[in-house]
């Protein structure tokens, strides 16, 4: 078998649902971008599938597993997921301001009122 393994060829090896794999698998693993494709180690899945496995059967997290964890974090080596936010994606900010005064352009180029956008134009036109 092959070590590199696809984004839809991980989830079938796995034996998961995609959703599960993108919120709990994808997290812990690394992977390679080849191409348009991202590549993930049959090996890496291996671990996280016994780790998985260790943890479903109620054995104690690893010594430096349990370092990883937060003060108040979850006991049983889970990650705290909050509802609605996926954990490897974060959203990042946009470039657009949220909020704009009332009849002020979000473009960026300063115009202000018809009668100074007219004029620009006008100065552009006689300069060229």
């Amino acid at each position: 078998m092959k070590r590199g393994l696809t984004h839809a060829e991980a989830i079938e090896y796995v034996g998961i649902k995609r959703r599960t794999f993108d919120e709990e698998w994808r997290p812990r693993l690394v992977g390679m971008r080849q191409g348009s494709c991202v590549i993930f180690d049959r090996e890496d899945l291996d671990r996280l599938f016994d780790e998985f496995k260790r943890l479903a059967a109620g054995d104690e997290p690893a010594a430096n597993d349990a370092d990883d964890l937060p003060h108040n974090g979850p006991r049983n080596g889970r990650p705290t997921r909050e509802k609605g936010v996926s954990i490897w994606a974060k959203k990042r900010g946009g470039s657009i301001p949220k909020t704009t005064a009332l009849g002020k352009s979000i473009s960026g180029s300063g115009v202000s009122d018809f009668e100074s956008a007219a004029s620009e134009i006008s100065r552009k036109q006689s300069a060229g």
